[in-house]
């Protein structure tokens, strides 16, 4: 009886120790901010192997915590892996969407994947979000016209050729009135005519866009050619209601409608 009552008593002191230990290790388990931690410190070390398994556990603790993605992305882009890096920032992308110098990188990255219809949507919303910022935000304007050009030359659409090429010289422009005159570069003035060429084109290529006649004011404002700017004016605000414009250019054309009389201006 004895002997029963002690095996008894040392099989419920085992359950109770297993209960306890199980305990312990539920609590002591590493949390998912405590996981990315541990990658962020692998990746110092130089292991970016040892991170993408830090961050991968880190998500599955908690698929919520959006920093993952991006640090898995930077992760295997230590490792020379676009492909395996492109999800994770689309996902990170996804969930903050106001980050556009991360979406720049993912618009950069599709394009070099060549996954070229991503990348230009990707560009086009860096242009979108671009417009709307406050500080320097022009080289990285350009770069995504020039980028959205280079799209269009290799999927023969002239008319996106015209117009990207046009706005970046535009923006180039407006990037060179700000610098001193300097002996080699070309002068505001013949950027603006060349930016002009290029939106005249493009308004042949599609009239009933709103772009290239918005850009062509913008041009002829600045030149400036007063008659010529109001012509593309008219056009632009006619057009605007049937086509694209950025939420930044469709403010910016009301607001040039509403500075000229209901005589030089459609509204």
């Amino acid at each position: 009886m004895h002997r029963r009552l002690l095996g008894l008593s040392m099989l419920v002191l085992c359950v109770g120790c297993h209960a306890v230990g199980s305990r312990w290790l539920r609590e002591v388990k590493p949390t998912a901010g405590e996981l990315w931690e541990r990658g962020q410190a692998a990746m110092r070390r130089g292991n970016a192997a040892e991170a993408i398994r830090c961050y991968q556990e880190s998500l599955r603790a908690d698929p919520g915590l959006d920093r993952n993605h991006l640090s898995l992305a930077a992760a295997y882009l230590e490792q020379g892996d676009e492909a395996a890096a492109c999800p994770h920032l689309a996902q990170y992308v996804a969930a903050h969407p106001e980050h556009v110098v991360i979406r720049a990188h993912l618009a950069e990255l599709l394009f070099r994947l060549e996954r070229y219809a991503e990348a230009r949507h990707h560009f086009e919303q860096c242009v979108a979000l671009g417009q709307e910022e406050e500080g320097p935000a022009n080289r990285r304007l350009i770069l995504c016209h020039s980028r959205l050009m280079e799209i269009a030359e290799l999927s023969g659409d002239e008319y996106a050729i015209h117009l990207h090429r046009g706005i970046g010289l535009f923006l180039l422009a407006l990037e060179r009135s700000a610098l001193p005159e300097a002996g080699g570069l070309l002068p505001t003035e013949s950027l603006l005519c060349k930016a002009a060429g290029e939106l005249s084109l493009a308004r042949l290529e599609r009239p009933d866009e709103a772009r290239p006649s918005w850009y062509l004011y913008e041009v002829w404002s600045r030149l400036p050619l007063r008659q010529a700017a109001l012509r593309h004016l008219r056009a632009a605000a006619a057009a605007a209601p049937f086509s694209y414009l950025t939420p930044a250019e469709h403010r910016s054309l009301q607001l040039a409608c509403r500075c000229q009389s209901t005589e030089t201006c459609v509204k």
